[in-house]
């Protein structure tokens, strides 16, 4: 399975090519076209052979959505289409057994069946921060396909890093984090905009979306038209 990534960063569309018999997961309402030799199917379970208990956990916890469609190829090969809801940046982060992923819910898009999604209780820090309490965990091997709000970084992390919340994607194994202020006082913190900050550190790869969707819905939502009745 290959991805075909195109019209980065603003608005990036991605295009899953599969050999005969690949199946791929992706977020429901994440497909744009298809080829008509392409199997659908709908359901709710989380990883592999999961069902219903394993979907609700992802979908509650982790933020993602509660259904997941799986695209077939079947008599040949085929390819279907891909978009996140926000716009924004894609990449492929191509995993291995020697590591791990761990994503913001919302910035999960697809993976093949070789891919397992589970999700990692991250503790009261992702309450204090204003994030998910959980992050999609994905395991296996595979390519895994992540989006964000405005462009996506690439941090090749050996050290520490600060880095306000709300940027946050995805990260790998190797890498720990914890919850702190700002500034040094909490007024400050507080009083600078930013709070909470993630302090990152260790040896990793870190990816970073330029916008936070949090802040950019504040600013957006009393700009748009009061809904009708």
């Amino acid at each position: 399975m290959q991805f075909e990534l195109n019209y980065r960063p603003s608005h990036s569309l991605a295009t899953a090519h599969l050999e005969p018999g690949e199946t791929l997961r992706a977020e429901a309402s994440a497909m744009v076209s298809m080829t008509r030799n392409l199997e659908v199917h709908t359901s709710f379970r989380g990883r592999p052979g999961a069902g219903f208990m394993q979907s609700l956990k992802r979908g509650f916890l982790g933020g993602e959505s509660f259904f997941t469609n799986t695209f077939t190829a079947v008599n040949g090969k085929g390819h279907v289409s891909l978009a996140p809801k926000l716009c924004g940046d894609m990449l492929v982060h191509e995993l291995t057994s020697s590591h791990e992923l761990f994503i913001q819910g919302s910035g999960y898009v697809a993976a093949p069946d070789s891919v397992e999604l589970d999700t990692r209780w991250q503790g009261f820090k992702g309450f204090l921060s204003g994030e998910s309490l959980f992050f999609l965990r994905a395991l296996g091997q595979g390519p895994v396909l992540i989006n964000a709000l405005g462009a996506l970084e690439t941090i090749d992390l050996d050290g520490e890093l600060i880095l306000d919340t709300g940027h946050l994607v995805a990260f790998t194994t190797g890498l720990e984090y914890e919850i702190t202020k700002a500034s040094t006082g909490w007024i400050d913190s507080f009083l600078s905009g930013e709070g909470f900050v993630l302090r990152i550190w260790g040896r990793g790869r870190l990816y970073v979306q330029s916008r936070n969707p949090g802040e950019y819905g504040k600013t957006l939502g009393p700009k748009l038209p009061a809904r009708q009745q």
